[in-house]
């Protein structure tokens, strides 16, 4: 029979202990998925061989490596545990519905996820020890926002009968046409795409005694970046000429809802405004977030109905 990616989506639960698998409560279609579980399997380093033969004789396991990419939707009610375990930041909920949930960065990510990826066909795999390595945020005019998570997981069992997910009732989508203006420097400005990336980067532990990873830390600084393309213009262009720093900040608004993106301290990296057809000319822009001591890089302020800020 053929398998179909029909109905595929993503479980997460939040673990007390890191790799010790959980319940997955919150539930999210998926664009798409490639969570997996690898192994490093290599012919033995020594001549042995037998007489007859020139090729290797014997083989053994070393790393489990296991994790992935999830793309999905991004709505203003049904995300926030992702942008709590992307970011860390321990700043909470306010207010009555509509409730007021600010994601900061933070030295530390949280303990984890089990995530659970049902492949539409009948069948999941299980991942324990999951972290979030990188979080993406896309939108381009005429397009729906997409979040795309990096996953670092400590292993996934093998697949099985796939759970039941449980959504919920309300999935209101972020759309390209309910953005406001992109504010730098003081000075407004019209978007044709945007993409905002959150690098924490994590790095591996592989030690002796287990083909598994230990828990996932930091390897280098977090990194911060924002890319945007406008219709030209020579402000920006002296912005980064000069150094300019300020934050980069756009919302988007749907009735009582609204997912705010600032990236804090930023400054540019690159204004590129080529010409090269009669057409408009279009800008590419790059930013970096940065650290003052009270704002980390970036701030993502989501109002919406749920009353946690972790809510499915």
């Amino acid at each position: 029979m053929a398998y179909l990616g029909r109905g595929a989506c993503l479980g997460a639960g939040v673990e007390t202990t890191w790799g010790t698998a959980v319940s997955r409560t919150n539930w999210r279609p998926l664009i798409s998925s490639n969570l997996t579980r690898t192994v490093e399997r290599v012919p033995r380093a020594d001549l042995f061989s037998d007489a007859g033969a020139a090729t290797r004789k014997g083989h053994y396991d070393l790393i489990v490596e296991a994790g992935g990419n999830a793309t999905m939707l991004c709505t203003y009610d049904n995300v926030g545990l992702f942008l709590a375990e992307a970011t860390g930041g321990t700043t909470g909920t306010t207010g009555s519905d509509p409730y007021t949930h600010t994601y900061n960065l933070a030295a530390s990510l949280p303990t984890g996820m089990t995530l659970e990826f049902n492949r539409g066909t009948g069948t999941s795999e299980v991942f324990e020890g999951c972290k979030v390595n990188q979080m993406t945020l896309a939108c381009s005019a005429g397009e729906a926002m997409t979040m795309s998570l990096d996953f670092m997981a400590e292993d996934g069992v093998a697949r099985s009968s796939a759970g039941t997910p449980s959504f919920n009732a309300i999935e209101n989508v972020i759309l390209f046409h309910q953005a406001g203006s992109f504010t730098f420097g003081g000075n407004s400005y019209n978007l044709n795409s945007l993409e905002i990336t959150v690098n924490n980067a994590l790095t591996r532990r592989n030690l002796l005694g287990s083909q598994l990873t230990k828990q996932p830390e930091r390897g280098d600084f977090s990194e911060i970046t924002m890319s945007v393309d406008v219709e030209a213009s020579d402000q920006l262009y002296a912005d980064l000429r000069s150094g300019a720093q300020s934050d980069a900040a756009i919302t988007f608004t749907s009735g009582t809802r609204s997912f705010a993106i600032t990236l804090q301290n930023a400054y540019l990296t690159e204004a590129t405004d080529p010409v090269n057809s009669a057409g408009i000319v279009q800008q590419s822009l790059s930013f970096v977030g940065e650290s003052d001591g009270t704002d980390f890089g970036l701030a993502i302020v989501v109002i919406n109905a749920e009353a946690s800020r972790i809510a499915n």
